[in-house]
């Protein structure tokens, strides 16, 4: 008898990720790693041995949990200026830069120590060639780049030999790696279609972004490849500019039929919003696009009852929540987004303004434009007079208390309008990677792009046992280390900070790709 596995995927993995979180990082790793399906009888197919495992770690790209989704995408990813969590907790809240310790912990515990086990069991079925390990090669640095990008140097290079107490990588080494990786993945892959055509890969039925298109993951791939060598390329330039020619040349993901999204029936984001009432909109993304007409308002966020503008967002820290703050718009289905095509162009106009790429200007300004249109596109919204925008000076205005913000300076849309093009091409790159909030947040340590509006100074509280003293202007800069690894990795942890992180484990040390020279 042939044992289906499709049926009881979401089930067996959630189970085995749901034990991870409560095990040590290195006490049981043998256990954890056991496969979740050794209970049927051995006679299963290697192809759904494997495939089985790649469910569990494809969400760990964007969780679909509940639990899962708001203690990263939302609590976190809020610093990115999309949402603000409005609830406390125990007196606790990211937004006011207090979590618990616990809360600080999570996205390390439910990415990084999630992801491994399955990831290593891939490792053993394929020894570690051909196209199953090539592409959770690829997941791995999807994910792996969200870990790094909240924390700093992280273990990587040593891991996958069943340990968890390993050498920790400075950010330059890690991104090295990953983007070495990526290519190592993409030339497997790329063998693999050569050798088979372009029909779905055997394992087809586990892929929950592109049903078995290994072309789409290629463009994925190269996708993330040109993201992290934009990042690195102030100060990594030569190395970043190399990538970056492979990638784009390799081809990247530039129309909206190759975005990468996870299926969801229960939308976290959804829940957060309609059933907790634990979500709004963050009053910065709210305050551009009421200032700038920008018609995708409508399909970001609802409309409030009462007010001057039709759509308004609460200042991040602000405890509370009322009829009076547009709420996201998310349906019980609406798929988790990964990747978005408008991304790329704007990373290539990026690139071709700082002379990464060849292009300069000229080129510069065709790829802004390009990527406005493709998320306009991709939303199905008319663009209208969009790229001619001159707006400049705009206004939040919170209805309930005296907390205004004016933007006196801000980027108009219009390319030819003014000498700001970077601060142009981040922040339309971040109106359309919404609702990505932890890549968000990343641009914005990396560039200091949007303008982002401040912590609400009355419910602020500042500092943190966990955090540390932060500016409200710069804000939290990463997450401290978990107290799991300082316990369970410690020798390795106190390496790391003291010769890799390059300042104190707080959130307010900057990042190896946040610093200046």
């Amino acid at each position: 008898m042939k044992y289906k596995l499709k049926h009881i995927i979401k089930a067996t993995n959630m189970t085995f990720i749901g034990s991870l979180l409560f095990a040590s990082c290195i006490g049981n790793f043998e256990e954890l790693n056991t496969h979740p399906t050794d209970v049927y009888p051995e006679n299963i197919p290697a192809e759904e041995k494997t495939g089985s495992l790649f469910p569990s770690m494809l969400y760990l790209l964007n969780p679909t949990h509940e639990n899962q989704n708001q203690h990263i995408e939302q609590m976190v990813g809020q610093y990115g200026g999309y949402f603000s969590t409005t609830n406390e907790w125990d007196g606790t809240n990211f937004s006011t830069f207090n979590p618990s310790a616990n809360w600080v912990e999570e996205p390390y515990k439910l990415l990084f120590t999630g992801f491994y086990p399955n990831f290593q069991s891939i490792k053993e079925y394929t020894k570690g060639i051909g196209y199953a390990y090539a592409w959770a090669s690829i997941i791995r640095v999807g994910v792996m780049q969200r870990v790094t990008d909240i924390y700093g140097p992280i273990p990587y290079s040593k891991m996958g030999e069943g340990n968890f107490a390993v050498p920790y990588d400075d950010v330059q080494t890690l991104y090295h790696e990953m983007i070495d990786d990526l290519t190592k993945s993409i030339d497997a892959l790329s063998i693999f279609l050569q050798e088979n055509g372009n029909e779905p890969h055997p394992l087809a039925e586990y892929d929950l972004i592109y049903n078995g298109d290994f072309r789409k993951w290629i463009k994925y791939a190269n996708s993330l490849k040109l993201r992290m060598a934009v990042r690195i390329a102030h100060l990594d330039t030569e190395y970043a500019k190399q990538a970056m020619k492979e990638a784009i040349t390799g081809g990247v993901i530039e129309s909206n039929e190759d975005n990468a999204f996870l299926p969801s029936n229960d939308n976290p984001i959804c829940k957060s919003t309609n059933n907790w009432d634990d979500l709004a909109i963050n009053a910065s993304i709210a305050a551009y696009m009421n200032g700038y007409e920008d018609p995708r308002i409508p399909l970001y966020m609802s409309k409030i009852l009462l007010g001057r503008v039709p759509y308004r967002g609460v200042r991040m820290g602000t405890i509370g929540i009322s009829q009076f703050y547009s709420k996201p718009i998310f349906e019980q289905h609406s798929p988790l987004a990964v990747y978005y095509a408008a991304e790329s162009h704007f990373l290539k106009a990026e690139a071709a303004l700082r002379g990464w790429i060849e292009g300069g200007n000229g080129i510069a300004k065709n790829y802004y434009e390009q990527g406005i249109k493709t998320s306009m596109d991709q939303y199905k919204v008319e663009i209208g007079n969009y790229l001619n925008n001159t707006t400049t000076s705009f206004k939040y205005e919170d209805i309930l208390t005296t907390n205004n913000v004016t933007f006196e300076n801000a980027p108009s849309v219009s390319w030819e309008d003014g000498d700001n093009k970077l601060e142009k091409i981040i922040t339309q790159k971040w109106i359309a990677n919404y609702p990505l909030g932890i890549e968000a947040w990343t641009e914005f340590r990396r560039t200091g792009y949007p303008q982002l509006i401040s912590c609400n100074p009355k419910d602020n509280k500042s500092s943190s046992a966990y955090i540390g003293s932060i500016s409200d202007t710069r804000m939290v800069r990463r997450l401290p280390y978990p107290t799991s690894e300082k316990t369970g990795n410690a020798t390795n942890v106190e390496q790391a900070i003291s010769a890799l992180l390059k300042g104190d484990d707080t959130g307010a040390t900057d990042l190896w790709w946040a610093k200046k020279d």
